[in-house]
């Protein structure tokens, strides 16, 4: 009787060792199947190839960095040619043969709705004057910076002084005190301005500040009245000054662009980082 019991026992044992070590098998070889981060990424890399053509978000209405013509159906700008470049060294061609094979597919966005759309995964890459921030650095993953740009103050010009605003006679930074300052939604704009203020100690001003969601509609309430002062880049307020308003000379708040991508698509970021350096060797010979 108790060998048998101990027979009985010494076969349950075994039994039961034996699914241990089947599901302790089972378990790592479910583990290793489970894709790493860089096997997604390698995965989207992969799927952007076999798609043909990168889809980039890029803002349409910035001289000289990024500026849709609806006209010729183009695009044009430094952005436009990173977006190019980047295509170039991710399907291994040059710059040239992925502007003809039309290797880039162009999202317009704007600067209240270009995370939105990044993150929605409508979009690659965003090479949409972008600032760097360590902020924006924990939502996304971001490239080396490309270009540094300057907030500057548009306001509406008289007809005797063009370096004012009607008879409100707004002539830089310290007439703002009580001002209505229209600035871009999702941008830094505000707190650059504020940490600006606070490190001129000549300059006492205590300014109202709205949120507008596109440069068009900032420009617009700026020549109806609505707003005194279009705070933005000054890349970007040379896309809207015209005869009836002027760019002030003060500069600060120095932006340091840069292209963004999620967290799950981070290695496109080395390919945008190729690309950069790629195209400022071009520029340079």
């Amino acid at each position: 009787m108790l060998k048998r019991v101990i027979s009985s026992f010494l076969a349950l044992s075994f039994l039961t060792l034996l699914c241990i070590g089947c599901g302790t098998q089972q378990a790592a070889e479910t583990s290793a199947a489970l894709p790493t981060d860089a096997t997604i990424n390698e995965h989207i890399l992969d799927d952007i190839q076999k798609r043909g053509k990168l889809v980039v978000g890029c803002k349409m209405d910035v001289p000289d960095l990024s500026l849709y013509d609806s006209e010729t159906d183009t695009w044009e700008g430094l952005e436009v040619d990173l977006a190019y470049y980047t295509a170039a060294e991710l399907f291994g061609v040059s710059y040239d043969e992925a502007k003809k094979q039309q290797l880039v597919e162009f999202v317009g966005v704007t600067v209240a709705d270009r995370e939105e759309t990044l993150e929605n995964g409508d979009i690659d890459v965003m090479l949409a004057t972008y600032t760097i921030t360590e902020e924006r650095s924990e939502r996304f993953a971001l490239s080396n910076d490309y270009y540094t740009d300057y907030i500057g103050l548009m306001v509406k010009s008289s007809g005797s002084n063009p370096n004012s605003l009607g008879s409100s006679e707004i002539q830089s930074i310290a007439d703002l005190d009580g001002k209505y300052i229209g600035v871009p939604r999702n941008a830094t704009t505000r707190d650059d301005f504020l940490r600006y203020i606070e490190m001129m100690n000549s300059v006492k001003i205590n300014p109202i500040f709205c949120e507008y969601d596109s440069y068009e509609n900032l420009s617009k309430a700026l020549h109806q009245g609505n707003i005194d002062v279009m705070a933005v880049d000054v890349s970007i307020l040379n896309g809207y000054v015209d005869n009836k308003t002027t760019i002030l000379k003060d500069r600060f708040g120095g932006q340091k662009y840069g292209a963004a991508t999620t967290k799950e698509n981070a290695l496109l970021i080395d390919v945008v980082n190729t690309a950069i350096a790629n195209y400022t060797a071009a520029q340079e010979e």
